[in-house]
């Protein structure tokens, strides 16, 4: 597959999931759609440390880099301050775009920044991670954490182009292959049946297989989440189902501080939102089965010490409450999910 091509509904903005097979290839392409712009490009120390596309390549972007430390709680208003001074000191204006290169966390980031410097700057983001490739990347939301909850300060800012590379996921724990197997589970729960089938079968086998199989699937999670952000784009409709699982999952970041990562939060949240569903007669225990049973294959990890009553009081904050009311997104059966309002 060479190209995923997303057009928002205003049919305003229209850009492409581009596909390359090695990091040579990647910089090649990064390099033609970046042109004679100024930039700076956005990183951490993870992908810094580990990746030879920064070290083999960067000299050749001619970019203002800028290294964050990583983890979730480096997603403040400390970060974004050090991107917009690389790009005010280096002398990037309207006609600058800056460049994401690591996971969710560094895409979220910049393309706030983005949307801020100068009151709206392209973007481009070179997810390095299964989860940002299937997930964060696609879409246009960005933002920070605060200490009320997650992603509650931000803006929707849709890339100029996302670019795919699987060299990036030689690099990676199998921890963190996980975390985006967990999102690709919640897209199959959303919308495809068929997807969560394919998905099934691939958790049968054994994790080496897995991790190296797992890739043939990623583009049909993307499609998954293109054609939903196509139909909403700013989340005013089916775009909210996206959520399921992200409301407890969420809140159990926040209660764990961020040690427990976004896909494996997810992953329980999931799993909460099935049970509660069940509960209320909503869907059948089989699909609360399994899920529990997928993600026990693919080896997440679902155990959390965090007492029901202190989630709850988490999810207060989350940022689809409106008065007393929290809007849950549950499933009713594999590939078909609705709104439920529960009262706080």
């Amino acid at each position: 597959m060479k190209s995923i091509r997303i057009t928002t509904p205003a049919k305003k903005e229209t850009y492409d999931i581009s596909f390359h097979e090695n990091f040579e290839a990647l910089a090649s392409a990064l390099k033609a759609q970046v042109g004679d712009r100024k930039l700076v490009l956005v990183t951490d120390e993870n992908v810094h440390r580990k990746t030879e596309f920064l070290k083999q390549y960067f000299k050749d972007l001619a970019a203002e880099l800028v290294v964050l430390k990583p983890g979730e709680t480096e997603k403040n208003w400390s970060s974004i301050d050090t991107i917009l001074k690389a790009g005010f000191e280096n002398g990037l204006d309207r006609g600058s775009v800056f460049v994401a290169v690591g996971g969710g966390v560094v895409g979220d980031m910049t393309g706030f920044a983005a949307s801020i410097f100068m009151r709206g700057v392209p973007f481009i983001q070179v997810p390095t991670t299964l989860l940002g490739m299937v997930d964060a990347s696609i879409g246009g939301k960005t933002g920070i954490d605060c200490e009320y909850g997650k992603n509650l300060i931000g803006a929707i800012q849709q890339p100029e182009a996302v670019m795919v590379c699987n060299d990036f996921l030689e690099t990676l724990p199998d921890l963190e292959i996980k975390n985006g197997i967990a999102e690709m589970v919640k897209h199959g729960v959303v919308s495809s049946e068929k997807h969560f089938k394919d998905l099934e079968a691939l958790a049968t086998k054994d994790w080496p297989v897995v991790r190296e199989e797992i890739l043939g699937l990623a583009p049909a999670s993307m499609n998954i989440k293109k054609t939903i952000v196509e139909a909403d784009e700013k989340e005013a409709g089916q775009r909210k189902f996206l959520n399921f699982g992200h409301t407890f999952g969420h809140a159990i970041e926040l209660c764990s501080n961020f040690e427990i990562p976004h896909g494996r939060a997810v992953a329980i949240g999931c799993v909460m939102a099935a049970n509660y569903a069940a509960e209320r007669e909503l869907c059948d225990w089989d699909l609360v089965d399994r899920l529990e049973n997928i993600f026990n294959q693919f080896e997440v990890d679902l155990t959390c010490d965090i007492a029901e009553e202190d989630i709850w009081k988490a999810m207060g904050t989350d940022k689809k409450k409106f008065g007393s009311e929290l809007t849950l997104i549950l499933p009713k059966k594999i590939g078909k999910v609705d709104y439920f309002n529960v009262t706080l």
